[in-house]
């Protein structure tokens, strides 16, 4: 009898330049590269990982952060389980376009209870280059309930733990989420069927069995 994984999709966003593609291919390699090509669109990527005992696959999307494939961007989001948010420490522009970019139009197209990341990459540049303080960028994810990390895609330094950690936040909010259907029985049943078909075209976006 085989065992049918629980799977969550993430999305990786941010900035074009701030290491997406880096982080991603770490996850899936366990090396950094510096001749990737920037993203054209979204590349995708699967990695299984143990949470509390399970086995859980992340069917990740690294979307593209140039201008021009913004439009398509919520393509991959949407339905995702959590949400990566990059900057690179070393560039004060990518970490203020989460605040009046990315964060506002993830609000405005996906559930308000969605799992988060911020991510503050290219920590190997961290004593020569960081002009995003810790503390800033920490309070501004705590204002968001997401989970701070300062990473670094070229020595492998808090990568794994992007994941790791956000399978763990994903699970816990589907169980708080069932827990709170379980104690309020009386949401109409239709919603229940319009929900469920709306995740089935969501998931029909992606490759994974998410």
């Amino acid at each position: 009898m085989s065992i049918k994984r629980e799977g969550y999709k993430i999305c990786l966003l941010g900035n074009t330049g701030v290491g997406k593609s880096c982080i991603a291919h770490w996850l899936k390699h366990d090396e950094f590269d510096e001749k990737l090509d920037n993203t054209i669109g979204a590349a995708y990527l699967e990695k299984e990982l143990s949470v509390n005992g399970e086995t859980v696959k992340m069917c990740i999307w690294d979307t593209a952060g140039a201008e021009r494939f913004r439009a398509l961007t919520p393509l991959y989001y949407r339905g995702a389980d959590g949400i990566v948010l990059v900057y690179d420490i070393t560039d004060e522009t990518s970490f203020q376009s989460l605040r009046t970019e990315w964060i506002p139009t993830i609000r405005m197209r996906t559930d308000t209870n969605m799992a988060l990341v911020v991510v503050g990459n290219k920590l190997d540049l961290e004593e020569t280059g960081r002009v995003v303080p810790s503390d800033e960028a920490r309070g501004y994810a705590d204002l968001l309930n997401a989970i701070f990390l300062e990473t670094s895609a070229k020595t492998g330094e808090n990568v794994e733990r992007i994941i790791a950690q956000l399978a763990t936040k994903i699970r816990e909010t589907k169980q708080a989420s069932n827990e709170d259907v379980i104690h309020n029985p009386t949401r109409p049943k239709n919603s229940d069927n319009q929900e469920t078909s709306g995740q089935n075209r969501r998931r029909s976006h992606s490759k994974c069995t998410c």
